[in-house]
């Protein structure tokens, strides 16, 4: 009667009589049960009350009609045996000043002054001073300036680029094609400056949404499934459209992963949850099928990952913040590699406070010395763990910002910025895209108020991920960013000339 009255309240009497017979084994079992806490009836009950929950005829309206056998889960494919790489998307949210992370600092004899003449008359006041700046080796031979400089709390960063596992993107962001200031809006269908629209359009890169509902990491794990590899998709302690492709990613807190009901109401629970979402007869509800069989492959992939992690540790110490702590939950993934037979794994993560309407200097002294420290610590792990040269950091933001102040010691929302890329196969020591000749007032690029047209898109940069991970085929690179068509080939990069490619 219990499990019949549970079923009317909470179910409006769908619960099958299969699923009512499971129920009650576990109701009278854990009725005259004395060794558990909570024993006699109002233990029965929570059980009884929890399984009903946990049945697939509380989540949907359908009738369930079960064959009484658990749930098979389809197996991980074998790795194919090649070299494991892993590609980690840091976002910096809310739209970072990146004409402050990297700076013109002294530029050639038969060059101009970029940083007197331009960098410090349109910053004004949120400029940083010149000898504050890490000046990075050069010279820089291909941009308008020979030699740059970065944050002044980017001093780990300026190393990793002048040990030469550190490159910068320059003046890269959203575009539908290439144009320029006087067509610009006609030509871009992406709604520009807004935070909503922009930040998942850095993360899908398909502005003409002919993969609509995709990102651009859950379209390259696509591709590399295809050829029969193993890739993990992890995004950390937020849901990311980045990585959404035909298979689901998985989002992991920071601090990492917590077993199933890890503190039970009864011995055996989860044997009865795995049976109330066992296998189906063929005219059982649809949607009660479809939601327990993502309940138990959800719960299949959290064990084989808690198993995986499970006394894992960083060697080095992170720092602790909301960054610092997602690269070392990464980190730990990327350790455990071998025993989730891995060929490869994408990351997201996103790091948020870049929105600085005002006090821009003084924020970003805490920003930056936070990205340096948590990158420093990255780097250090992955060397120790010998997968520095398999594992490629990419940072991108929603846009940048505007190169004028406003009235409050800020900047606002804006267009093409600059990105770091980062790990042991990058060739570093260098400047790739094209760094803006010119960014004061009436110049080519300044659309006004120093927002900069960008003139490298996303896609040059996700299509040089994509090659270095191990996609080969056109038609697949079309996949990945679809809109690469609208793109003459000078818009990309070799990806030779940036990763080392493994053949």
């Amino acid at each position: 009667e219990v499990v019949s009255e549970l079923s009317t309240i909470l179910t409006s009497g769908r619960l099958s009589s299969e699923s009512k017979e499971f129920i009650k084994k576990a109701y009278s079992k854990r009725f005259v049960n004395k060794t558990e806490d909570l024993g006699g009836s109002d233990g029965a009950m929570r059980v009884a009350a929890q399984l009903v929950v946990a049945s697939p005829e509380f989540a949907t309206t359908n009738i369930v009609k079960t064959t009484g056998s658990v749930r098979k889960q389809p197996k991980s494919p074998e790795p194919l045996g090649v070299a494991y790489k892993a590609i980690v998307n840091v976002l910096f949210a809310g739209g970072a000043d990146s004409y402050n992370m990297l700076v013109p600092h002294t530029c050639g004899a038969n060059q101009k002054d970029m940083y007197t003449e331009e960098y410090l008359e349109i910053r004004g006041g949120i400029a940083i001073e010149k000898d504050d700046l890490h000046k990075l080796d050069g010279p820089i031979t291909n941009q308008a300036c020979e030699t740059f400089g970065v944050h002044p709390e980017l001093g780990s960063l300026k190393e990793l680029f002048n040990a030469g596992d550190l490159l910068f993107f320059a003046n890269a962001g959203d575009l539908t094609k290439p144009t320029d200031k006087e067509n610009y809006m006609d030509d871009t269908v992406s709604q520009l400056f807004a935070h909503n629209f922009m930040v998942e359009s850095a993360q899908r890169i398909d502005p003409l949404k002919a993969k609509d509902g995709t990102g651009v990491l859950g379209r390259m794990r696509d591709a590399l499934a295809r050829k029969g590899l193993n890739v993990g998709a992890f995004s950390i302690d937020i849901n990311a459209i980045s990585l959404v492709g035909e298979a689901t990613p998985l989002t992991i807190s920071k601090k990492g992963i917590i077993q199933f009901n890890d503190a039970a109401t009864s011995k055996g629970m989860d044997s009865t949850i795995s049976l109330l979402n066992g296998e189906t007869k063929v005219d059982s509800g649809v949607f009660a099928e479809f939601y327990s069989d993502v309940v138990m492959k959800s719960l299949s992939q959290n064990q084989q990952l808690y198993e995986a992690l499970r006394g894992l540790d960083t060697t080095t110490k992170f720092p602790n913040s909301h960054l610092g702590k997602q690269l070392g939950m990464v980190a730990k993934v990327i350790k455990s590699r071998n025993k989730r037979k891995a060929d490869a794994d994408l990351f997201f993560v996103s790091t948020g406070g870049w929105d600085s309407h005002s006090q821009m200097l003084n924020n970003h002294k805490n920003l930056f010395a936070n990205v340096d420290a948590s990158f420093k610590a990255f780097a250090s792990e992955m060397k120790k763990i010998k997968a520095w040269d398999s594992v490629t950091l990419i940072q991108t933001s929603d846009f940048a910002r505007t190169l004028t102040p406003n009235g409050n010691g800020g900047s606002d929302h804006a267009w093409g910025g600059h990105y770091i890329m980062m790990g042991g196969s990058v060739k570093g020591r260098q400047i790739v895209g094209s760094y803006p000749a010119s960014i004061k007032e009436g110049s080519p690029l300044n659309i006004g108020r120093g927002r900069i047209l960008p003139t490298t898109p996303w896609e040059a940069m996700f299509l040089t991920l994509a090659e270095w991970v191990g996609v080969v085929d056109e038609a697949e690179f079309d996949y990945i960013c679809p809109n690469r068509g609208n793109f003459p080939d000078s818009s990309f990069f070799v990806a030779a000339d940036l990763l080392e490619i493994s053949t």
